[in-house]
């Protein structure tokens, strides 16, 4: 997968957890009870660390698109992508 494809597949998940959270927080609104306040808490927790991945990849857009580059002219030239990123899978 291709950093260009981890960033969407970031920000994809990201929106699905805000979605999840938004609903933990209409549930914890309308029915405010310990099992809602965690439930709401864990939903907060996931949203963030989804945000804090996203945010690792786009302070490292220079990599990423350095390795796009890369890639593509190793594509080019070779048929075969590049074996070294500056970036990893995990975006840092």
């Amino acid at each position: 997968m291709t950093n260009w494809d981890l960033m969407t597949e970031y920000i994809y998940n990201a929106m699905h957890v805000v979605d999840k959270a938004q609903a933990a927080s209409r549930n914890l609104r309308e029915n405010a009870t310990p099992e809602t306040f965690d439930n709401f808490r864990a939903q907060v927790q996931e949203l963030a660390d989804h945000l804090n991945q996203l945010q690792t990849v786009l302070h490292n857009q220079e990599d990423v698109a350095l390795d796009e580059l890369e890639d593509w002219l190793s594509k080019a030239f070779t048929s075969n992508p590049s074996e070294y990123r500056h970036t990893s899978a995990h975006g840092g």
